[in-house]
C-alpha cells in the first residue's frame, strides 16, 4: 500500500543532506537516560495538571499508579523533563488555507524555535497528495526554508498524509514523538481509509495534536451549500452536516485515543498561540515506562488508566495500546 502511495501520490523525501549522526540517530542521549524500545516495555506521555488548570511538573514516580486492564503495573522508567521528542508538523496546504499562509509559517516556525535542541521536527504538507518537505532536522534554517516553499491549492488527502506519517516518517523513531496536524478534517480523496489511519495512528504510539479549522469551514460550507441549491438544487457531499459531523468525529477520535487533543483554532487569539500551547504541553510531560505483567502476546487492545495519589491532581495518557502478537498466532503464522 505504501509503494502505491508513494508512486501515486508523489511523495518526495528532502532533507537528505543531514548529518550523518542526525541521519543515524533514532534514539537520543538524554541527561542521564537512554529513550528507546525495549522489548514489551510500554511507554506513556502522561500529562498531570491540577484542578485550575496548571502544569504539575514536581510529582514523583511514587505519586503516579499506572493500570493495565485493571491491573497495577510497575514503573520501571519515570522521567520528568528533558525527554527528547519527535513531532511532525502536517499542514493542510489546500486552496483554503491560502489566505492563512502566513499565519500558518509563523506559527509553525515558532513552534520549531521553542524546541530543545535533541528534539526533532520534520514537516509534511498535503493537498492532492502527502509531500514530505523537510525530513527530521533540529535546523532552525532549514524549517524556515520548507515553510516559505508551501503554496496552498488543491483538494485535502488528510488520510493519506496521515498514513505517510505514521507509517513511514514514524515507523523508525523511537521515544517520545507526535504529530501536530493542522486541518479542518474534510477528506475529499484520500487512497487511504479513515478506519486505516486511525489504525496506523494508534499503533504508532504518537500523540495527535489537531489544530483544527473544521469550525470555520463548516460556516463557509454553509454559505456554500445555500448557493449551490439556489443554482443547482445539489449540494456536494463534502457541504453537507453529516459529512461535516463525521469528520469532527473523526477528529476527536484520533486525537483522544493517541493521548492527544483537538484544539480549535477559533478559540485562540492566533495560531501561534496554539503551537505555543502544544509546545508547553509537551515540554512538561512525564514519560513513563513499565513492562507489562500480562504476557500473552494475543495481539488484542489493553487498556491503561494513570492516576494520581495527591488530591486534585489530573492525569491522563492514552487509552491504551494492541499487545504484541507472536508470529505463530497470526493468520499466515
Amino acid at each position: 500500500m505504501l509503494a502505491l502511495l508513494l508512486l501515486f501520490l508523489g511523495l518526495f523525501r528532502a532533507g537528505q543532506e543531514e548529518s550523518s549522526q542526525e541521519e543515524s540517530s533514532q534514539e537520543h542521549q538524554g541527561e542521564g537516560f537512554r529513550i528507546g524500545a525495549a522489548g514489551d516495555e510500554v511507554f506513556l506521555s502522561v500529562n498531570a495538571r491540577s484542578i485550575t488548570g496548571g502544569f504539575e511538573s514536581n510529582l514523583t514516580r511514587e505519586q503516579i499508579q499506572v493500570f493495565e486492564d485493571g491491573v497495577q503495573q510497575e514503573i520501571v522508567n519515570f522521567y520528568s523533563q528533558g525527554v527528547p521528542v519527535h513531532v511532525v508538523l502536517l499542514i493542510d496546504i489546500s486552496g483554503s488555507t491560502r489566505s492563512t499562509q502566513g499565519e500558518i509559517h509563523q506559527a509553525a516556525l515558532g513552534f520549531a524555535k521553542s524546541l530543545d535542541s535533541e528534539d526533532r521536527v520534520a514537516i509534511i504538507t498535503f493537498n492532492d497528495a502527502p509531500r514530505l518537505i523537510l525530513d527530521w532536522t533540529n535546523d532552525i534554517e532549514k524549517v524556515e526554508v520548507a515553510l516559505g516553499s508551501i503554496y496552498a491549492k488543491g483538494a485535502t488527502v488528510l488520510n493519506d498524509a496521515l498514513y505517510v506519517a505514521f507509517d513511514d516518517l514514524l515507523a523508525s523513531v523511537e521515544g517520545k514523538s507526535a504529530v501536530i496536524a493542522l486541518t479542518d478534517g474534510i477528506d475529499t480523496g484520500s487512497m487511504v481509509g479513515s478506519a486505516e489511519a486511525m489504525e496506523l495512528a494508534i499503533r504508532s504510539e504518537s500523540m495527535v495534536y489537531v489544530v483544527s479549522k473544521l469550525e470555520e469551514y463548516w460556516a463557509g460550507a454553509m454559505a456554500a451549500r445555500m448557493n449551490y441549491q439556489r443554482r443547482t438544487g445539489y449540494v456536494p457531499k463534502q457541504l453537507t452536516d453529516s459529512f461535516i459531523l463525521e469528520a469532527r468525529r473523526f477528529l476527536q477520535r484520533l486525537a483522544r485515543q493517541t493521548g492527544g487533543k483537538v484544539l480549535d483554532a477559533q478559540a485562540f487569539f492566533s495560531l501561534s498561540d496554539v503551537y505555543r500551547q502544544v509546545a508547553e504541553e509537551l515540554k512538561n510531560q512525564y514519560y513513563i515506562s513499565y513492562i507489562s505483567s500480562n504476557i500473552l502476546k494475543d495481539g488484542k487492545w489493553r487498556q491503561v488508566e494513570v492516576r494520581a495519589r495527591p488530591a486534585g491532581v489530573v492525569v491522563s495518557t492514552r487509552p491504551g495500546y494492541y499487545a504484541p502478537l507472536d508470529p505463530a498466532r497470526s493468520p499466515g503464522g
